[in-house]
């Protein structure tokens, strides 16, 4: 049973890859991801989740974001090596209100702007 659940999971999340790049993307009319994500090319696909610059921000954890802003290239890495841990207490940026994900965080106030980012009102 486990097994088939497993199988109908990784097909459905197979069919959203060719449009996250326009998903994710804050204004997908004016302008895409950058690196752009093309669902049949392989060497783009490796470039997903925090392997992406955008993408990694979004899903950076909130109170990791500060220090993301000031150090992309630094926080990205510990991103994927997991010294930043990503778990559930932890909201990823995307979860809060702004243009850019989180920028409007308020860390005295967490529960502000909480699920009003654009991606959860998509």
């Amino acid at each position: 049973m486990q097994d088939t659940i497993g199988q109908i999971c990784s097909e459905d999340a197979s069919k959203l890859k060719p449009y996250i790049g326009r998903y994710a993307a804050a204004e997908p009319d004016v302008k895409g991801l950058e690196p752009p994500i093309f669902s049949n090319d392989k060497k783009s696909r490796a470039r997903m989740g925090v392997n992406h610059p955008q993408l990694a921000a979004m899903l950076c954890p909130i109170k990791h974001l500060t220090s993301y802003n000031e150090d992309r290239k630094k926080v990205q890495a510990q991103l994927q090596n997991g010294e930043v841990k990503m778990h559930a207490a932890a909201w990823p940026a995307f979860a809060y209100e702004g243009d850019s994900p989180g920028e409007n965080f308020d860390p005295l106030n967490m529960q502000d702007g909480l699920f009003k980012g654009y991606l959860m009102r998509r």
